[in-house]
């Protein structure tokens, strides 16, 4: 255990935590105040009121306190996404007037107590409100996708899932509506590019492919392959926790994997997030879902072409995902929208994976974004032997790769362009039509000559 904590970032002293569960933004919300439920219903956002049955999980949630916009000082901006802003919280500062029994005065007071560190007086919570500039359309996809986050978060609690704290005093359907949530310090789209300086400055000097690198710290390589596998495995444990909640995530994506303070692993962003009904299943045991849901680059080929799926959608995810972690490469790079359907979707190309890596690393991946849903392991089966890979690890037993051919310090200048022209649209959430339907016809294609990776 004492291995494994120390491939985190090192831990600093300071107070203990608080135990899991126990003011107006700069920008004046959208003066619609409201969405009704039967409008989400008549334009089929039904998952904003699909609060699902009560389950032991939800019957056992602790309660929340709430707080009012004029008590939460804010401070900097510190995260936008395509629907929400998140904000720093410098001081809770509690009135009377929102209190609405003991139980709830108490625990306000103790989420205000504990909102920033004494001795270091950072910020341990964020406040997550709407954008004040989306468009009609993008609002009210925000409203929902705010909605159902909050839904989910607050039966939900796992180690390496974002904790919810506190929730607005409105309906969760106002324009107004906002979540307090641990503040996170990262996400795993900069540690990879953390850990790709890192392993470049450790691989010593290249003498060509016959000799390979000479010099290079294999210490420092050793700990960096650990700390990379121990990032996917806490993952996995999350998604698996989710799976055995009848919960399908839907957007898994480094964006959506963060650290807090302590170096530990959180997935955030439960928009796109979908608990599981029996009146959804279809004939095979699949699920009549929404389709095109997610980011390209990650989504599973059932998800893009609207196909019926189940939580094995998220087993795709996480396998072009952990080819991104081993790889410290991003998949499809160089890839337009068209490149992807035509070759991704519709001719089932894959990352390479390095012919250096162990087999039991490519045969995970490979499995996990099989084309057939069916042949694709459940994450019982991806946390094992991402478990038996570390163990490996931990004994010095397993094979740790050289990445002589895949880790360089510099990337090609032109493979760099082609993915500054196009390839970021592959990044684009499908839930943002504006970014979507406005890109340019002409630049999808200019990339037929890119590379398959």
């Amino acid at each position: 255990a004492k291995q494994r904590r120390c491939m985190h970032q090192r831990r600093r002293a300071r107070p203990p935590r608080p135990a899991a569960r126990p003011n107006t933004p700069s920008n004046e919300p959208r003066p619609i105040s409201f969405v009704s439920e039967t409008y989400l219903l008549e334009e089929g956002y039904s998952d904003a009121m699909d609060y699902g049955n009560a389950s032991d999980n939800q019957a056992s949630a602790p309660t929340l306190p709430t707080l009012g916009f004029p008590e939460v000082e804010l401070g900097r901006v510190i995260g936008r996404g395509g629907f929400s802003v998140v904000n720093e919280i410098r001081e809770i500062n509690l009135q009377e007037v929102y209190d609405t029994s003991i139980e709830e005065t108490s625990l306000r007071a103790e989420l205000a107590q504990q909102c920033c560190d004494e001795e270091t007086g950072f910020s341990r919570y964020v406040l997550k409100t709407l954008r004040p500039d989306l468009p009609e359309e993008e609002h009210t996809k925000g409203v929902v996708d705010l909605a159902v986050e909050a839904r989910f978060l607050a039966t939900l609690s796992h180690p390496h899932i974002i904790a919810m704290r506190a929730t607005s005093n409105s309906d969760p359907l106002e324009s107004k509506y906002f979540v307090v949530l641990d503040r996170l310090v990262s996400t795993l789209e900069e540690k990879l590019i953390l850990w790709r300086k890192e392993v470049g400055a450790s691989m010593g000097v290249w003498f060509g492919p016959c000799v390979g690198y000479c010099c290079s710290k294999r210490h420092v390589l050793h700990k960096l392959w650990l700390e990379r596998l121990l990032v996917a495995r806490d993952v996995s444990s999350a998604v698996l926790y989710l799976h055995n909640q009848d919960i399908v995530y839907r957007d898994l994506k480094p964006d959506n994997v963060g650290f807090n303070d302590d170096g530990e692993v959180k997935i955030f962003d439960f928009g796109l997030a979908k608990r599981l009904h029996p009146d959804d299943k279809t004939a095979n045991d699949l699920y009549l879902l929404t389709g095109n849901t997610g980011s390209l680059r990650y989504m599973a080929p059932e998800v893009a072409t609207g196909h019926a799926y189940d939580k094995r959608v998220d087993a795709y995810s996480f396998g072009i995902l952990y080819w991104q972690i081993c790889a410290l490469a991003t998949p499809y790079a160089g890839y337009s929208m068209k490149m992807h359907a035509d070759l991704v979707v519709g001719k089932g190309y894959r990352p390479k994976p390095d012919p250096s890596w162990p087999l039991s690393w490519t045969k995970l991946m490979k499995d996990c974004w099989a084309s057939d849903i069916f042949a694709r392991p459940d994450f019982a089966h991806v946390l094992q032997v991402l478990d038996s890979e570390i163990e490996d690890l931990l004994h010095d037993e397993g094979v740790v790769p050289s990445r002589a051919s895949e880790i360089r310090a510099k990337k090609r200048k032109s493979q760099r362009a082609k993915a500054e022209k196009v390839g970021q649209r592959l990044d684009v959430d499908t839930r943002i039509s504006s970014l979507v339907n406005n890109g340019n016809d002409s630049a999808l294609e200019m990339t037929k000559e890119a590379d398959i990776v």
